[in-house]
């Protein structure tokens, strides 16, 4: 089957003091094929450093290899770094009420978060590539 996910972004700017207005980027309904057939859909409690640090995202291990992905930081005021991997590096950071919608490396095995200050809740669906 092809075109099985469609996705839909915005990003729109304006500034009037730095005489900045009006500018969008807008990507309508793009329609991607992906090979695999599964998905994880969660909400996760993520942990602070002294909570234990970063934390893989669980669920995973029934994907095959990750592919797109969505996230969003359903905290009101701390912010949470997506991780390469537990012992990684942060790629994506979002803070309160923010979301992200993008493709994960095929490489990226146990992606991970890490929260600041407290423990954020997450909420996230990520397509097997």
């Amino acid at each position: 089957m092809a075109n099985e996910i469609n996705v839909t972004a915005s990003l729109a700017y304006s500034n009037a003091t730095a005489s900045i207005l009006g500018k969008l980027l807008a990507w309508l309904n793009k329609p991607f094929t992906i090979s695999g057939v599964n998905l994880v859909v969660a909400t996760f409690s993520v942990p602070t450093v002294s909570g234990g640090g970063p934390a893989a995202l669980p669920g995973l291990d029934v994907l095959t290899t990750v592919g797109w992905a969505a996230f969003v930081n359903h905290d009101p005021t701390n912010y949470v770094d997506l991780m390469t991997a537990v012992a990684g590096v942060a790629f994506a950071r979002l803070l309160p009420g923010e979301c992200a919608v993008f493709r994960l490396p095929a490489a990226m095995v146990a992606p991970a978060a890490l929260a600041h200050t407290a423990d954020c809740l997450i909420e996230y669906l990520i397509l097997e590539n």
